[in-house]
């Protein structure tokens, strides 16, 4: 009788899917890329027994732990420490000097150049990516900046979330696409939460110091709350 009754939901569930699918018209057939960036600021107060090198080993393994891939620039700190930390920078690729060529072929190709997460002035970069669900047509991008200042340090995360959505040539791609339909429908998540998941890895992992690390401020497109 349970397993009767499991199969008629899933039967319900299924139906419904299919008729989002079909009421949604061209909005769920057209292929489609899209990329959402979020960010969070933490500040970081440490006790005097915590070491620089303390501060940028524990930022490091912070960054690493969800990723598939990560390549780490450590940086002499700042003499002297300056008053205020720095913070990252979001460039659209198209705005760069000696991209204009570049920027007119991927308009003519309807296809949208990336923009670049830079670091200036940072001790510690670190950037890496998380290739899991890239057959499905889904990855992520992080960048981190550490920058030491005269009140303590300031960590910078940025994660940037590609999906591929609509009827595809690719099976995967397609599959992942009534997949996210269904697990929407049976409350499961998604991939992007691990953004979130590498975020508070870091944060978790600073405080691990003894440090107080603080959100001073974020953006998190994939956020209820935001």
């Amino acid at each position: 009788m349970f397993i009767k009754q499991q199969r008629v939901v899933l039967s319900i569930t299924l139906g419904a899917l299919f008729s989002t699918i079909l009421l949604s018209g061209c909005a769920t057939t057209t292929p489609t890329t899209t990329t959402k960036m979020a960010y969070v600021v933490y500040d970081v107060k440490t006790p005097t027994n915590v070491s620089y090198q303390d501060v940028v080993n524990a930022f490091v393994s912070g960054t690493k732990e969800y990723l598939s891939g990560a390549a780490v620039q450590e940086n002499p700190p700042p003499y002297p420490l300056p008053d205020q930390p720095g913070r990252f920078q979001n460039s659209p690729m198209s705005q760069m000097s000696g991209m204009g060529g570049l920027s007119a072929i991927a308009a003519m190709s309807g296809a949208v150049l990336p923009s670049i997460v830079s670091c200036p002035g940072a001790s510690v970069i670190a950037r890496g990516a998380d290739n899991s669900y890239s057959k499905y047509g889904k990855n992520a991008t992080y960048t981190f900046c550490l920058y030491p200042y005269k009140g303590g340090y300031q960590a910078d995360a940025v994660g940037s979330y590609t999906s591929q959505s609509g009827f595809s040539s690719n099976p995967n791609v397609l599959g992942a696409e009534l997949g996210g339909l269904f697990t929407k429908a049976v409350g499961l998540g998604s991939p992007s939460q691990f953004i979130e998941d590498t975020f508070g890895n870091v944060r978790k992992s600073l405080a691990s110091t003894g440090s107080k690390v603080t959100v001073v401020d974020s953006f998190d497109p994939f956020s209820t709350n935001q």
